[in-house]
């Protein structure tokens, strides 16, 4: 999927940067003008009293010489002079004698008609006095002796302009800066696991969209750890409760059997009394492991739930609910009319509800009182209540609670309510839907 490109923002980061750029190039700009002025002006008044040029002109004039009288130049070889040219910094050199032009590095033939009037202009200033290997001449050099002062004095503003930009730039956006490796410290303090932590929040820019992200990022993690721990302690808890329960009815069991494999029994009415007591013992710890399953298998997976009506939807798990409950010998009572309204309902999860409510009135209701079974219909909400006598309040402690767990989990699956009262003589247990 194509990211959506970020909107600009009039105080964001980018907007800050070009400002705060734009007005230390600006500002640098003319410190470098003023510089570069002041240079130039300094170097040119400097060379205009000091007699830079003039002696620059002597000592070349005196190299120009030596060089002469080491090669014997004379008339005849004045070619000789390039090689000398070729080790200076020379922009014209002219030789005159007796009026005229006899060598010129810029024109190539001395028989050129130009070098006739070439005498009439030449510049007194930069002219020096020579002798050649024949006849005495002058020479006129034309060199740019203060050239690499200015670039000098071009160059070193030009830096010290960038540089201060660049400290400029720094110190709009110091604090900034300053944010940022904050924000780098107080990651590493996430990192270190203490996400209690809140990471600071300043500004209205990129850089504080990041830190409210990793805020909001910090509190979905945490919450997301906790979730995780109270589910790992309530299975480690439900696993040590049940490992308890089923400890007991195994170790019954094991006692019974001893019992029969050495025959300590009298008569065959004992022997199918220990059968009697082994299969309730078992088919106990059937129950309870299959309690444990659904009790997990709710938080692994999710429901499909149907639209009916409340008398469809109840209707076959009573007649199953009601006989299960007539072969062990109680008896069922359904007041009040089905309510008129439209439930969602998972029709596994309602049959598996009233197995449990069934096992847990077998387990703990007392038979010669019936059972009643209400229809409820409130503004919201609609559903069925099972009331049924207690039969003693030791036999009601003895119980894990796993049942009614797993009715707690499949009704909120549902978006039901499942509420429970219980007292030393009766347990009533209702199931709520919202009205569709």
């Amino acid at each position: 999927m194509k990211q959506k490109k970020p909107a600009f923002k009039l105080y964001g980061l980018r907007a800050r940067f070009a400002i705060s750029l734009a007005a230390s190039a600006l500002f640098c700009a003319l410190v470098f003008l003023v510089l570069y002025s002041l240079t130039n002006m300094f170097l040119a008044n400097y060379f205009e009293q000091s007699g830079f040029t003039e002696v620059h002109i002597r000592r070349q004039g005196e190299s120009l010489q030596d060089f002469i009288s080491e090669n014997g130049i004379s008339v005849k070889n004045l070619e000789e002079l390039k090689r000398w040219e070729y080790r200076q910094p020379l922009i014209l050199l002219e030789i005159y004698s007796g009026g005229e032009c006899i060598y010129s590095s810029f024109y190539e033939s001395p028989e050129n008609k130009i070098f006739r009037y070439m005498a009439d202009y030449r510049d007194e200033e930069h002219s020096v006095g020579i002798r050649l290997a024949d006849i005495e001449a002058s020479a006129v050099l034309y060199s740019d002796f203060t050239y690499q002062y200015y670039v000098i004095g071009t160059v070193v503003p030009a830096i010290f302009a960038l540089v201060l930009c660049i400290l400029l730039f720094l110190l709009c956006n110091r604090k900034l800066i300053g944010y940022i490796c904050r924000l780098n410290e107080e990651v590493q303090i996430l990192e270190g696991g203490n996400l209690e932590y809140q990471v600071s929040v300043e500004g209205n820019d990129e850089i504080t969209d990041l830190a409210k992200s990793m805020n909001r990022m910090r509190e979905s993690f945490q919450q997301q750890m906790e979730r995780e721990q109270a589910l790992h302690q309530a299975n480690k808890q439900l696993i040590t409760e049940m490992s308890h329960d089923l400890r007991t009815p195994l170790t019954g069991i094991m006692l019974y059997l001893e019992i029969l494999r050495s025959r300590r029994y009298a008569t065959e009415e004992e022997l199918q009394d220990y059968l009697e007591k082994i299969d309730a013992k078992a088919r106990h710890m059937k129950l309870m492991s299959d309690h444990l399953f659904e009790y997990s298998l709710e938080y692994s997976r999710g429901s499909r739930l149907e639209l009916k009506k409340m008398q469809d939807a109840f209707s076959n798990v009573l007649e199953s609910f009601r006989d299960d409950l007539w072969e062990h010998g109680f008896s069922l009572v359904f007041e009040s009319n089905w309510a008129a309204c439209f439930i969602e309902v998972n029709d596994e999860y309602i049959r598996r509800i009233f197995e449990n409510i069934a096992s847990n009135a077998v387990k703990y209701a007392e038979p010669s009182a019936a059972i009643t079974i209400s229809a409820i219909d409130t503004v919201s909400y609609c559903g069925l209540s099972v009331l049924n006598a207690c039969a003693s309040l030791e036999l009601q402690e003895s119980g894990n609670g796993i049942g009614i767990e797993s009715v707690r989990s499949m009704m909120r699956e549902m978006h039901g309510i499942c509420a429970v009262e219980q007292t030393e003589t009766a347990f009533e247990i209702s199931l709520l839907f919202p009205k569709q």
